[in-house]
């Protein structure tokens, strides 16, 4: 038998090394194009360069983005295959490069150079347009998060947007219109019957996914990204996922008793209804943990991951709205399948956990005297005062934004390794007969318990 702690290790390994070679490309492609060649061309051409400077503030996002997606989905790919794998006890790829390191970019490199076949009798232009509106939303819906997940940096503020939790919301349902486009055009029934699974699929789970989104907006009373992740700094008793800071009292009680500070009354001045308040604290935290486990369950039925990937059903429908596609039109719906659960991941991340916030509370980090100590010589070291090479705020928002991001990930493929798939009647009845009425019912309690707590942070 395979030797699970082996394989963990293993798998740890491999994690750390690809997500260390994705986010420094993208960070070296970001620091080149928004801030060393600014420098260089504000140095040598002066007031000449303010237009090119311009233009390269808003190319700097979409580079980022366009260099991330790709390294990104091929880590994904790997990293799901060898947990599957350690799962079920086996090995998983492990041939193509060291210990398979380098089996998902054979893969793509198959896949680019597979013939293309438009199969007969389908409709030819509905059939190529169909993957590019499936993967376009990966791309223009993840641009507000950007300035979210890493701590509203420079680079990134010209993406944050005012509303942009609809944005996001908007582009996450352009890829239904895909997938009805794909299984109508591929003139096969099969792939139609998943293109309008796809559709009944949407519809359902949409309804608890916004419900449960717009929750967190009334608790942090904006629709602002930068500015919800922003009232959650602190450590997690400001995070969403425990009431939107209802329990920022007890976290000033804490401070107050372990900083040897006079705490006095301070619970009863967050809270100053007694009883009724404390019951609306317990209120909000029971909603928000219930709305983001119907954050989670309708995020995995938007993007069909098992075991709500009705619309592909392997055993049912060959793969479903995609059985007539090959080459690259195969490899964008695979490279925007992986991209949607790691942007789907990335909202949870930034509603409901924090973002980029460190969950330790900030009174138990200011005793940490060695912390403070590496954070000021990394400030005043050549890499922030000469190259802007690295931002220590953005840094640690940064590393804590992947923790959390790809622990939901791994969570999503727990899920696909454990769990069977719905038939179409159970998953129907779940969205319509549990779910939406579930989130309803939370949405009416944050509303009203909200009001009842007085201090927010």
């Amino acid at each position: 038998m395979i030797s699970n702690g082996n394989e963990i290790g293993k798998l740890t390994l491999l994690s750390i090394v690809w997500l260390t070679i994705v986010f420094v490309a993208v960070w070296m492609v970001t620091w080149a194009v928004g801030i060393l060649l600014p420098m260089i061309l504000s140095n040598s051409l002066g007031e000449k360069a303010l237009l090119i400077n311009e233009i390269l503030c808003f190319l700097t996002p979409v580079l980022s983005i366009l260099v991330f997606i790709p390294i990104n989905a091929m880590f994904m790919v790997l990293i799901e295959r060898r947990a599957l794998a350690l799962f079920t006890v086996r090995k998983g790829p492990n041939i193509v490069g060291p210990d398979g390191y380098l089996q998902t970019a054979a893969d793509a490199v198959k896949l680019l150079f597979k013939e293309d076949i438009t199969p007969t009798g389908a409709d030819a232009f509905m059939f190529t347009l169909a993957p590019i509106v499936f993967f376009a939303p990966s791309i223009f819906g993840a641009v507000p998060l950007l300035a979210a997940v890493t701590n509203n940096h420079g680079l990134f503020q010209v993406l944050n947007l005012p509303t942009g939790i609809f944005y996001v919301l908007a582009a996450a349902s352009v890829p239904v219109v895909a997938l009805v486009m794909a299984g109508w055009s591929s003139n096969n029934k099969y792939s139609l019957v998943g293109g309008l699974r796809s559709a009944a699929q949407a519809i359902s789970y949409e309804i608890p996914l916004v419900l449960s989104i717009i929750t967190i907006c009334v608790l942090a009373g904006t629709l602002d990204l930068v500015k919800i992740t922003q009232q959650q700094a602190g450590g997690i008793l400001n995070w969403n996922i425990l009431g939107g800071g209802a329990l920022s009292g007890i976290d000033k009680f804490l401070a107050g008793t372990v900083t040897g500070q006079p705490v006095g009354n301070i619970l009863s001045t967050c809270y100053p209804f007694s009883g009724l308040s404390y019951l609306a604290v317990g209120a909000l935290i029971i909603s928000t943990i219930i709305a983001f486990w119907l954050y989670l369950t309708g995020a995995c039925a938007e993007i069909n991951r098992i075991p709500f990937d009705l619309p592909e059903a392997e055993s049912e429908l060959v793969s479903g709205y995609n059985t007539e596609y090959s080459g690259i039109k195969f490899a964008i719906f695979f490279l925007a399948e992986f991209t949607n659960l790691f942007v789907v991941s990335s909202i949870a991340t930034v509603m409901f956990l924090g973002g980029g916030d460190n969950p330790i509370p900030v009174w138990i980090l200011d005793s940490i005297a060695p912390l403070k100590q590496a954070i000021a010589l990394l400030n005043d070291s050549f890499l922030v005062q000469t190259l802007h090479l690295v931002n220590p705020e953005t840094l640690f928002s940064t590393l804590w934004v992947i923790l959390k991001v790809y622990s939901l990930v791994f969570f999503a493929i727990l899920i696909r390794g454990t769990l069977p798939r719905f038939r179409i009647d159970q998953l129907m009845d779940f969205g319509w007969k549990r779910l939406i009425p579930l989130s309803l019912i939370v949405f009416i309690v944050v509303v009203f318990a909200r009001g009842l707590v007085i201090c927010h942070g």
